[in-house]
């Protein structure tokens, strides 16, 4: 399905995810269209990380199925995406451009881009002078913006964000929404989950949890 403007947007369609013997996520329906990042919100363990995961592409649903673009998601040939996980997820014992550039790496980009974008990605989010710095050595609001970048530098089609500000100050909670808003302006998805009254005033639709279910219709 696309959007008035061409860009094709990411469907849920009827996704239940049971996890260790319980269902942690029931009759997901929803469509999620480019333009401005959408929000996820709920009460702890009301299956908001694992929403992030299957909208991402990085966790199969039980029953249902995610498209985007009408296809398969993620498929063959997938669209990039991006994930910024709750717990960081960096390599411990590689610096922060390392950690920023192993997408893309993986996914076969040239090494003169990836470095480009790596940097590219650090400076955006405030870290353009810790590119060399171990991740083992940086904040937990530092690594977190590390991620960011690392989610950001491949310029994916899907950006999912769980919880992405929980551990900045005023000025970096700023200028990482910003740095969302402008992807999904540019006719990305943008997923965030977040309960940060800041973070949610800039999303354009909410999803909100109960339970595992969409208390109100996407």
């Amino acid at each position: 399905m696309s959007t008035r403007s061409g860009a094709p947007s990411l469907e849920l369609r009827a996704v239940d995810v049971d996890l260790a013997g319980r269902r942690v996520l029931a009759g997901i329906d929803a469509v999620v269209a480019p333009g401005v990042p959408v929000g996820i919100t709920g009460a702890s363990g009301s299956g908001k990380s694992v929403l992030c995961l299957v909208a991402s592409g990085a966790l199969r649903p039980t029953l249902g199925e995610v498209r985007y673009d009408g296809r398969p998601f993620p498929g063959a040939g997938s669209v990039s995406r991006g994930l910024v996980l709750q717990s960081h997820g960096l390599v411990g014992g590689l610096t922060a451009a390392e950690n920023v550039a192993l997408p893309m790496q993986v996914r076969g980009i040239p090494r003169a881009e990836v470095l480009a974008r790596a940097g590219q990605a650090l400076t955006s989010v405030g870290l353009g002078e810790h590119t060399g710095r171990s991740v083992d050595e940086l904040s937990g609001g530092e690594r977190q913006r590390v991620g960011i970048a690392r989610a950001l530098a491949g310029d994916p089609s899907v950006l999912v964000a769980d919880e992405p500000t929980a551990e900045l100050d005023a000025d970096n909670r700023e200028r990482v929404l910003d740095l969302l808003v402008q992807h999904a302006a540019r006719g990305n998805v943008v997923l965030v989950a977040s309960d940060d009254p800041e973070v949610l005033a800039v999303c354009g639709a909410l999803l909100a949890l109960d339970g595992g279910r969409l208390a109100v219709p996407a």
